[in-house]
C-alpha cells in the first residue's frame, strides 16, 4: 500500500538539502589545507576540522537566501567525504523552511546527502495554517536528481492532522511523495480550530407560583367573632 501526496510541494525541500551539499562543499574548498600538507590519505582520518561555523548564501538582490549552522564539520581525504554534526539549515523565505538532523554525511562531489538520526523538516505555516513537520530517523537525498528516499518510518504532521508510513519516496520534479505502507492517517479539515461543542440550552425560567390563600388560624377566627 502506498500513500500519494500531491503538489503541496515544498513540504520536502530538496533544493534546501542541495544547498546543504553546496555550502558544505564551498566550506570544504575554503578550509582545505595546501596540497601535500597531509600524508594520511590511506586512513579514514580527518585532514581538517571546522568548529562552530555558519555559512550564509545571498540571492542576486542581496537578500539572505540560505544559512547553515553546525558545531562541527570534519573532512576525510581518503574518500573526500564530509561529516557535519547537528546541521541546522534554514531557507529564508516566506514561509521559512528548516532542516535539522543529528548528523549529515556528504559524499565526494556532493551528489549524495545522508541525514542520520533525528531528521526533522519544518515548513512554516501560512494563511493561518500550522507548520508542516516531517520526521524520520534516516534520509537519503540526491540533489542532482532531485529525489529523496527513506526506508525508515516517516511521520508528517500539520496541526492535528497526522500521516505515518513505513518509508518515503519524494520527487521534487513531479512534486509527488509516496509513503510506503502500511499508511495511517488522521485528517482534520480545519486543524487551526478546536472541535466545537454543542451550545448549552438557554435556561428556562420557572413559572411563577400563584399566591395561595392562607387559612386564618383559630385565634384569628375567634377575634373576628
Amino acid at each position: 500500500m502506498q500513500g500519494r501526496f500531491g503538489p503541496s510541494a515544498t513540504l520536502f525541500p530538496l533544493i534546501l538539502i542541495a544547498s546543504l551539499a553546496g555550502m558544505t562543499y564551498w566550506l570544504d574548498l575554503a578550509s582545505r589545507a595546501p596540497t601535500g600538507a597531509s600524508d594520511g590519505k590511506t586512513r579514514h582520518d580527518p585532514d581538517y576540522i571546522v568548529e562552530n561555523f555558519e555559512v550564509r548564501r545571498f540571492d542576486p538582490e542581496g537578500a539572505l537566501q540560505h544559512s547553515l549552522r553546525a558545531p562541527l564539520m570534519r573532512h576525510f581525504p581518503d574518500d573526500d567525504s564530509t561529516t557535519v554534526f547537528s546541521p541546522n539549515l534554514t531557507y529564508h523565505r516566506v514561509p521559512p523552511t528548516h532542516v535539522s538532523a543529528r548528523e549529515g554525511q556528504i559524499n565526494s562531489g556532493a551528489t549524495h546527502v545522508e541525514l542520520i538520526d533525528e531528521v526533522r523538516i519544518i515548513r512554516g505555516g501560512s494563511a493561518g495554517k500550522p507548520d508542516s513537520v516531517l520526521t524520520t530517523s534516516h534520509l537519503d537525498a540526491y540533489p542532482d536528481d532531485e529525489v529523496a528516499t527513506s526506508k525508515m518510518p516517516v511521520t508528517i504532521t500539520q496541526g492535528q492532522t497526522i500521516v505515518t508510513g513505513s518509508g518515503l519516496d519524494a520527487n521534487n520534479k513531479t512534486q509527488i511523495y509516496l509513503l510506503d505502507g502500511p499508511v495511517h492517517g488522521i485528517f482534520h479539515r480545519n486543524p487551526t480550530l478546536k472541535p466545537s461543542t454543542p451550545a448549552a440550552a438557554p435556561p428556562v425560567a420557572a413559572p411563577k407560583k400563584k399566591p395561595q390563600a392562607r387559612t386564618p388560624s383559630k385565634a384569628q377566627q375567634k377575634s373576628k367573632r
